[in-house]
């Protein structure tokens, strides 16, 4: 089993394949500024252009926030997905009309309502492409090929319930400003908790969902967690994070740490823990002394086999990255 943590800067694109089967969760951010200037940051569409990948079996989209779900659309344009889950219910997505703040309105919100309009234009272009589309929720579970296993430990179903109420709401709002705001704040709790496991190895990718929304029990083998939250500080739990046996951390964070993220805290307290865990990093090239990759890369691919995992840095070549 591979899992490949793209580069993206700030946000989430994760490939994880094994035997010819493809799984995505996330496609990262669209905005130009987050990847112009930055040679080793790459829109996942690139990425997965580069490395081959000429269709998707499942995409996983975990919530609805611009640097998870707007790189999405330009993949999509050339790489087909057979299916599609998302922690929401398609239905609510279909024939609604586009929304936006008005003028003034935090940055946020407009980023918000970008991500919430992709969404709707992706399920809506992939079912006519054919694609299954379908809500998942915490105890949804599903055998991979191989040995490998997915199972969705969270979000909590009354906290979607709650989200779902408003996204019915929103389309009808004259002025949906107040209420974009507020689901701005509230999408990170919706994250899906993905767990996957194959070759011996537990990998806990949790989105932006962070610890104080868990309420289930650890799986025994979390060998590598995905970072809540891109390694803000309320991605932590001394509580929870001592129970994992975990060998390999991912913070999927962008190099200038914007909103306090790959917070030094954190890996301050996780090392005293699991002193001897690996620390990776998808943007950075010197964090010290937690990481350096001096050389950077387009992504951080574990290689998971027999219970080991080797750590790989991907340097992708692309049109855009040989002009800069």
């Amino acid at each position: 089993m591979e899992v490949t943590f793209i580069n993206v800067g700030y946000g989430d694109a994760i490939l994880i394949q094994k035997r010819g089967f493809t799984m995505l969760l996330d496609g990262g951010s669209a905005l130009a500024e987050e990847f112009e200037g930055y040679p080793h940051r790459i829109p996942a569409a690139e990425y997965l252009e580069a490395a081959g990948i000429e269709g998707i079996d499942v995409l996983v989209i975990s919530h609805i926030h611009e640097d998870h779900v707007c790189g999405l659309e330009r993949i999509l344009e050339k790489i087909p997905a057979k299916e599609i889950l998302l922690p929401f219910s398609p239905e609510l997505f279909r024939e609604r009309r586009e929304v936006a703040p008005k003028e003034g309105a935090p940055k946020s919100s407009f980023l918000f309502a970008r991500a919430l309009n992709a969404v709707g234009q992706i399920l809506s272009k992939a079912e006519d492409a054919g694609s299954a589309v379908r809500q998942i929720s915490a105890g949804y579970e599903r055998q991979l090929p191989g040995d490998m296993r997915l199972r969705v430990l969270g979000p909590k179903a009354e906290v979607c319930g709650e989200f779902e109420d408003m996204l019915r709401e929103v389309y009808d709002l004259e002025d949906p400003t107040e209420l974009l705001t507020r689901m701005d704040w509230r999408s990170n709790d919706t994250s899906l908790l993905v767990h996957l496991e194959g070759d011996g190895i537990g990998c806990l990718l949790a989105a932006d969902n962070c610890p104080g929304n868990w309420s289930f029990s650890l799986p025994k083998n979390e060998n590598v967690l995905k970072l809540p939250h891109h390694g803000q500080k309320d991605c932590f739990s001394k509580e929870l994070f001592s129970k994992m046996p975990l060998r390999a951390v991912v913070t999927t964070a962008s190099s200038d740490r914007r909103y306090n993220s790959a917070n030094q805290a954190v890996y301050e307290e996780l090392l005293k823990l699991h002193p001897r865990v690996q620390l990776l990093f998808t943007d950075e090239r010197e964090y010290l002394p937690y990481f350096s990759n001096p050389e950077g890369s387009q992504g951080i691919k574990l290689v998971m086999d027999s219970g080991r995992i080797t750590t790989e840095f991907i340097k992708i070549k692309t049109k855009r990255r040989k002009e800069a």
